[in-house]
C-alpha cells in the first residue's frame, strides 16, 4: 500500500490494483494503469514518479531522435517482406497425380 495525498493505491495483486481517492474506490484493474491514474491526478506527482520509477521505465515507449528512424525501419521491414515473398514464388512445388 502507498499513501499519496487523498490518494491509497493497494498493489497487493498486480492484476487486481485498487486505487481509492478519499476512501472511495476509484479503480480496480492493471498496476501499471492506476500507477499513470494516480501520476495524473495527484497535485504534487513527484513522490509517486520517484516511488514506481522501476515500473515507469519498464513500459516506457521506444524513444526515437528522428522520426526518420521509424521511416527507415518501416521500408526495411516492407523490402524483407518483399524478399520473402520473392522467395516464396520461386519455389517449384511437385504435384503428384492422385489415384483413385
Amino acid at each position: 500500500m502507498f499513501r499519496h495525498e487523498d490518494f491509497v493505491i493497494d498493489l497487493d495483486n498486480s492484476n487486481k490494483t485498487k486505487l481509492y481517492k478519499n476512501g472511495k474506490l476509484v479503480f480496480i484493474g492493471d498496476g501499471y494503469k492506476a500507477i499513470t491514474m494516480l501520476i495524473r491526478n495527484a497535485e504534487d506527482p513527484g513522490p509517486v514518479k520517484e516511488k514506481f520509477k522501476a515500473q515507469l521505465e519498464m513500459r516506457e515507449k521506444p524513444k526515437f531522435e528522428k522520426q526518420t528512424d521509424i521511416e527507415t525501419l518501416r521500408k526495411e521491414a516492407a523490402q524483407e517482406e518483399e524478399q520473402r515473398k520473392a522467395a516464396e514464388k520461386k519455389k517449384k512445388v511437385i504435384r503428384r497425380p492422385s489415384y483413385r
